[in-house]
């Protein structure tokens, strides 16, 4: 079995990255995916992180500040920062699609809140993680640009479209900097692939844990999968750009890859890294997925001076080395072709 890659995975560097000085930034859902990968970026670049937690901390310099926090609460975590990423949401597609009120009253309540205690700090800006996976639905048209009607056909993409609405009221009535990025489907090293959310992690981790992978329909399905460095990278350049960069466009940045990726190219890339031949389980349709999700990235490219830097098989092969850590022998999990 091909298991080269465990030894050769190129760590490319990261790039010079200016910083003219330190500054503290509040994170509503760092212990997640990409709020763990956000917090370690922006230490290694210098800044202070202060983490919006839902418990008492350890850290001193992090808050308890649920995303059911109050008005006031949130004022106190805000006091301080130069910039806020909001990541936190409690729910995924399928959690709230069956508590569609409880995803209403926490995440959107949530949200709403956050952005009434940041009237209180004006000029602070707020880069909003949205979902550009749910928040258009069907699509007219790929790649999805960021005019695209928003038709989400989820209680999730609802939600995340509602937030990303009264995020923009507050910008034109309350001056809030309040900056909106919808985001692909992020995938790398770090992510809890064992949770079942996200295809390219999940995928990946069964392979080499030796099980099986379902697949709902005929694999056809095709999304944008974007690595997660390349997330981080979008994230920082929409929190640092200047107000001027946004003073004829509203801040709403489409970031992905550009390029779909369907969920048999993914078995093939794993199959093809690895050496095996895969053990797939086809299992009917669901009716939510939409069969194309690209996004245009054109406005990010232009705008923020922003493009992803890792292919999807760059991406995979670091993934698997870093899951392959977590598992003890691959070589007994994995079948050979």
């Amino acid at each position: 079995m091909k298991v080269e890659f465990l030894t050769k995975v190129q760590n490319a560097p990261a790039g010079a990255r200016t910083m003219l000085k330190s500054k503290t930034y509040l994170i509503t859902g760092a212990s997640g995916f990409i709020g763990r990968a956000l917090v370690r970026r922006l230490q290694s670049d210098g800044h202070a992180v202060r983490r919006a937690l839902r418990i008492e901390p350890d850290n001193p310099a992090d808050v308890r500040c649920p995303l059911d926090a109050s008005v006031d609460e949130w004022a106190r975590a805000l006091d301080g920062v130069d910039g806020v990423f909001h990541l936190a949401w409690s729910t995924v597609p399928r959690s709230a699609n069956m508590a569609p009120l409880n995803d209403l009253s926490t995440n959107l309540g949530g949200t709403v809140a956050l952005l009434e205690a940041m009237r209180r700090y004006p000029g602070v800006p707020m880069t909003f993680v949205s979902s550009g996976g749910t928040v258009y639905g069907e699509p007219i048209e790929t790649p999805i640009s960021e005019s695209h009607p928003l038709k989400p056909m989820s209680v999730y993409g609802a939600s995340k479209a509602s937030a990303e609405t009264y995020a923009l009221v507050y910008r034109r009535q309350f001056s809030v900097d309040a900056r909106i990025v919808r985001l692909s489907n992020p995938f790398g090293p770090g992510q809890n692939a064992e949770a079942q959310f996200g295809a390219a992690s999940v995928f990946a981790w069964r392979a080499l844990a030796g099980r099986p992978i379902d697949i709902w329909g005929d694999g056809s399905i095709v999304r944008d999968y974007i690595y997660i460095d390349d997330t981080i990278d979008a994230l920082q350049r929409m929190m640092d750009a200047p107000a001027s960069t946004f003073a004829n466009v509203e801040p709403v940045m489409n970031v992905g890859s550009g390029t779909g990726t369907s969920l048999l190219d993914i078995i093939r890339v794993i199959e093809n890294l690895l050496g095996v031949h895969l053990d797939v389980n086809f299992q009917p349709a669901r009716g939510f997925d939409v069969p194309i999700n690209v996004l245009d990235i054109t406005l990010a490219k232009r705008l923020l001076g922003w493009a992803p830097a890792t292919s999807f098989a760059e991406g995979m092969r670091t993934t698997l080395a870093q899951f392959a850590e977590n598992v003890a022998d691959v070589s007994v999990y994995c079948k050979q072709r």
